[in-house]
């Protein structure tokens, strides 16, 4: 009668459940947009804390070989120096950067802006001397004649035309460098207080999760970090390593605009499998504006470049911090970026590579289990044999 009561109540107890999820999630339905809204919103809110969030766990990599290296006996003070010198080492390696390479970009630019009447008619000549050879309709090339001229004539007016959409980006802009700097700051308050953050995390797991759910977040957790963490490490010096061999080749090679496309193959390098494509393209486009012979060129060092970054670099710098085959590495770029845009493509590959790891723990623990039952139902078939 008791058993029967408590079954009744769980029942019930479901069924209500089950009411309450569904009227939560048809008023979800219903109100999508609103909730949209109100996701997106809290995101801008909250970006700060989620860049300084990304920030401390960059700065976190460069902690923890300093935790090995210090020769200081006191932890907590080898913890505070050792924050105190990663925060120092981003920083002024960032600094460098900005110095060696942002005068020289600015140049290029310049160059580039004072440099286009010029190249503008240089392609002009370049089609007529193309149509020649291939024997283009006269119509063909006196529109397209016209076009040049008239983007030549009209290129102060059009430009001016932009001025609002340029005072909305300078807005854009704006945001996002006090976003940054409010998520430089967060980052420094984060890893300084790397160990009490994590204490007070551990005690709000302890306290609102059993014992056997907590283990397995943590495990969860820690297996993110570490995948994030590998990855993230090997990522950034590796597009510091292409970035400097593609700044020297160019320099060799007498490619123009040789620092905006170290910049650009660099970081985009950054972007697994579709990055050093997408920055050889827009490189490219750059230096066919100055000379199309140099582009040809450049494409074909870039290319050479790649195959090199592939077979002996990434294997060596990143490894197997995914360790996810060459398809499963294009699907998770591809579904990252149609779904969140180049963040999405950055982080897509480690957050697939996590899922990947957790699949197949469960699909091993699953095939052990079957395995034991097997093993079971055997043992009871041989004992009433």
């Amino acid at each position: 009668m008791k058993q029967s009561l408590k079954l009744t109540q769980l029942t019930l107890k479901d069924l209500l459940l089950a009411i309450t999820y569904i009227a939560l999630l048809i008023l979800g339905i219903i109100n999508l947009d609103k909730i949209l809204a109100l996701v997106s919103t809290l995101f801008e809110i909250l970006k700060p804390f989620i860049i300084g969030f990304i920030l401390a766990f960059i700065l976190n990599i460069p902690m923890k070989w300093f935790i090995k290296k210090l020769p200081i006996q006191n932890d907590k003070n080898k913890k505070l120096i050792a924050a105190l010198l990663s925060i120092l080492l981003i920083f002024s390696i960032l600094f460098v950067v900005i110095m060696i390479v942002l005068p020289q970009v600015i140049e290029n630019i310049r160059l580039m802006i004072d440099n286009l009447p010029s190249t503008l008619k240089q392609v002009q000549s370049w089609i007529e001397y193309v149509s020649m050879q291939i024997d283009i309709s006269q119509d063909v090339i006196t529109q397209i004649e016209d076009m040049i001229n008239d983007v030549s004539a009209n290129l102060p007016q059009k430009l001016s035309l932009l001025v609002p959409d340029i005072a909305i980006m300078v807005g854009h802009f704006t945001t996002g460098v006090i976003n940054i700097f409010m998520g430089i700051v967060i980052a420094v308050y984060m890893i300084l207080s790397k160990d009490k953050l994590l204490r007070q995390t551990n005690k709000l797991g302890k306290a609102f999760l059993s014992e056997h759910h907590y283990n397995y977040v943590k495990s969860i957790l820690q297996l993110t970090s570490d995948t994030f963490e590998n990855f993230l490490a090997g990522q950034m010096v590796e597009s510091l390593i292409i970035g400097v061999l593609c700044y020297i080749g160019c320099i060799i090679l007498k490619i123009p605009y040789a620092s905006i496309a170290a910049v650009v193959i660099g970081f985009t390098n950054v972007i697994p499998y579709f990055g050093p494509i997408i920055g050889a393209f827009i490189s490219s486009i750059l230096i066919l504006l100055v000379s199309p012979m140099k582009a040809v060129v450049f494409l074909i060092f870039s290319s050479l470049l790649q195959q090199f970054e592939s077979n002996l670099i990434y294997p060596h710098v990143v490894g197997s911090s995914v360790g996810l085959s060459a398809l499963w590495v294009l699907f998770a770029v591809s579904a990252g970026g149609g779904l969140f845009g180049i963040p999405g493509m950055v982080f897509g590959l480690p957050t697939f590579s996590v899922i990947y790891e957790l699949i197949r723990r469960w699909t091993n623990l699953r095939l052990k289990q079957k395995k034991e039952i097997k093993v079971i139902e055997k043992e009871i078939v041989n004992e009433k044999a």
